[in-house]
């Protein structure tokens, strides 16, 4: 008697070749979901950022919320001069960069056990951030909207 092991390798092969449709389908959906509920995907639309725009990279630190959205460890700080650059890794799609003008962000700090405080986008989310970066930002911000003059005198 002949025992047939097609319907076995072509089961495998379904699920070999399956498994990574399936996977990246759920992780977009995952990603697109946490993009909408932290506020991210609607400040996409009022802050922008023009593509390839760099910056001078600020502590971060791995204590960072947005909205309800815990973002620990995958979001990174930029200062430019038009404000400031807000990144999450690659491999989270549906995040596009956002540059949020300096005017437009308010510190506040809480001093909460997990965050220092929080930034306040208008027109956006807020941002819950520890200590490191709640002081770079406010560090930049204050130098982005009161420049040293250029005589190096007093501001």
């Amino acid at each position: 008697m002949e025992t047939s092991s097609e319907p076995g390798v072509l089961v495998v092969v379904l699920i070999a070749a399956g498994f990574p449709i399936l996977f990246v389908g759920i992780w977009s959906l995952v990603c697109l979901t946490l993009s909408a509920a932290s506020g991210w995907r609607s400040m996409r639309a009022a802050y922008p950022a023009p593509e390839g725009l760099r910056g001078a990279p600020l502590p971060s630190g791995f204590a960072c919320a947005i909205g309800g959205v815990s973002y620990r460890g995958t979001t990174s700080f930029e200062a430019t001069p038009q404000g400031l650059l807000a990144r999450v890794m690659v491999i989270f799609p549906f995040h596009p960069p956002l540059l949020i003008p300096w005017s437009a962000l308010r510190l506040t700090p809480t001093g909460s056990a997990f965050f220092a405080g929080e930034m306040q986008v208008a027109h956006g989310a807020t941002f819950r951030l520890n200590a490191d970066a709640l002081a770079s930002i406010g560090a930049a911000q204050a130098q982005a909207l009161n420049p040293a003059p250029a005589w190096g005198g007093p501001r």
